[in-house]
Parts: C-alpha cells; structure tokens; sequence
C-alpha cells in the first residue's frame, strides 16, 4: 500500500460536505483539513475528525490535494494558490468564471515540474448510465437534454446555464467529438435577476444537432437525455441511473399501420447504481497515485466553459432587447 495521501475540503455547504464524507470514507486518504467561512465547517471538521480552519491557504502544509468547493466567483483564486503550490486539485464545475482565468489555471499546471492533478468536478461523467451510454459508440445525428427543477437557494451566484447547463454540454461534447459550427440559444430571468430558464440549440460541425433546456422554476425534478439515430434512438434518466434503446423491428409495413410494441424494440440495461460523487472522488484519488488517467481534465472542462459562456452571452443579449421592446 503507498502513502496515505492528506486532502483538505474547501467549502462544505450543501455539496462540500459531501467530498468530505467521501473522502472520510476512501481506503489510503486521510481527511486532514477543512476549510469554510461558516460555524458549519467546524461541524464538518469534527464529525470526519479533520482539522478546520477559516482560512484555507493555512492548510498548505498539511494536504497534498485539495477538493474547492467554493462559489464560483472565487475558483480562480483558490485554486491558482493551491496549484502554485503543487497540490493536486479538484475543483468544481463551472471551472472558473471566465475563459481567460480557465485558461490561466492550465497554463500554472502545466508549468510545474511537478506532476499535478487538475480535475474539474463534471460529475454526470461519473453516472453509471453515462458511462453505458459512451460505451455504445453510436454516432448521434440529434440530441435532446432537459435538467429542470424546483428553485433552489444554492448557487445564485451564476446563471441556470453555469449552474446546471454546462452538466449536458460536457456530456454531449464527449458524445459529439465534433467541434461546435452554430449556437442558437434564448433564456429568462424568473425569480432572480441572473437567468433561469434558458434553451440552446448546438449545431455540430459533422452535422449532430443538440437541443439541451435547463430551468430551476419547474415544479419537478426532471434530469434526462435522449440521443437519436437512425431507426433507433437511447434515452438516459440521469436520477434513476438508467438506459434503454428503442429499435425499429425489421420487416414493418410500408405503411406502418401497427401499434408501437409492434413498431420498436424495447433494450434495457441492468445497471448497478453507485453515487457518482464518491465515483468522482476516488478516479481522482486514482489519477494522484497513478493508477488511471484524469477523467474530466481541465482542457475538457475549459472546452465545456467556452460554449456555455457563449449560450449565456447570447442570451443576455437576446434578453435585453426583447426586453428593451417590451418597455
């Protein structure tokens, strides 16, 4: 067995607390440091028996990797410190507020002469339904991806787009493997002043067209994605963890004057459920002591912020003048 490795968690609000118990939990991890602004990381810090501090740059010493889980106006800065100093990182999604502070965080990486690991929280790449889906290999011609739910008081700090958006854009850039020719995209303020209902129409290079729709005003939780091709197409539940592909029978009438059972084909896959979180947080345990690959790499995730930054520039802007007529 090689050397335990000492991670400290910063933020431990509704998703923070959660890398803590993770790692609290992960065979040759230590716990050692949490950091948080609130009397609630102290609560944390106890229950995992790690130590807790306010300020997060006094556990340099003590961790060789850390999770940040801080709103996303302070990612660059958080992690820019840990990367300097050549800790291993795992930071939330969306990576960073802006293009150019992503774009900053690979280049600090990259120059160390240290290997470091700098993995973006893309959970959904941890979904066991997910991963059956990128095994089938299929090419997608159109895709449809709906994440609504109920308002929330947690991470008002960005748009629906950046907040839950920006899950189906880093799963369909992984399905698509084509780069982006065209983006249409329109959206609303509802209950706040950032945007919280928008939809994107994403058309690929190669020719795929993606509708991906994300609201936090609905009255359900919805968390679904549906790739089409010809004569079949997959649809993914993302909460149950499931997939299923519908296929076109051979030999229908011409006409096709038969019921649906008659018309598809019905495939289903038994699925063990395991919690994407604590699946996320031992891959990059794994990455550090070398034994896989980073799975969701900064490049990646900075390829997934660049469009959802542009959806969202687009519907600011097609929002402002509607609204300007409207006045």
């Amino acid at each position: 067995m090689g050397e335990i490795i000492r991670v400290g968690v910063i933020g431990v609000g509704s998703l923070g607390q959660h890398h803590a118990r993770n790692y609290s939990a992960i065979e040759g991890v230590k716990l050692a440091c949490v950091a948080d602004v609130s009397e609630k990381g102290r609560e944390i810090a106890d229950k995992y028996g790690a130590e807790f501090m306010t300020d997060y740059r006094k556990m340099i010493d003590k961790v060789d990797a850390v999770s940040i889980v801080v709103p996303t106006t302070m990612h660059y800065k958080v992690a820019k410190f840990f990367l300097e100093n050549e800790k291993h990182v795992l930071l939330e999604k969306p990576m960073t507020a802006t293009v150019k502070e992503a774009e900053s965080l690979i280049a600090i990486a990259h120059k160390k002469k240290k290997r470091i690991v700098f993995q973006v929280g893309h959970i959904e790449r941890f979904n066991m339904a997910i991963k059956k889906l990128q095994e089938s290999k299929h090419i997608p011609i159109l895709i449809e991806a709906s994440r609504m739910g109920p308002f929330t008081a947690r991470s008002l700090d960005v748009s629906v787009i950046l907040d839950l958006m920006i899950h189906d854009i880093d799963i369909i850039l992984q399905l698509v493997k084509s780069k982006v020719k065209r983006i249409d995209a329109i959206g609303v303020p509802v209950l706040t002043e950032s945007i919280d209902m928008a939809n994107a129409r994403i058309e690929f290079q190669n020719g795929t067209v993606a509708n991906v729709t994300a609201s936090r005003v609905s009255p359900k939780k919805l968390r679904k994605i549906r790739v089409f091709e010809n004569n079949l197409y997959m649809s993914l539940d993302y909460m149950r963890q499931s997939i299923k592909i519908y296929r076109v029978k051979d030999g229908l009438p011409e006409d096709r004057k038969v019921s649906w059972n008659d018309m598809m084909e019905t495939e289903s896959f038994p699925l063990v459920k395991r919690e994407p979180l604590a699946t996320e947080l031992r891959s990059f345990i794994d990455a550090i002591n070398g034994r896989n690959k980073t799975v969701v790499t900064a490049q990646q995730a900075l390829e997934a912020l660049k469009i959802t930054l542009e959806i969202e520039k687009q519907v600011q802007n097609k929002f402002r003048k509607i609204k300007g007529t409207l006045i």
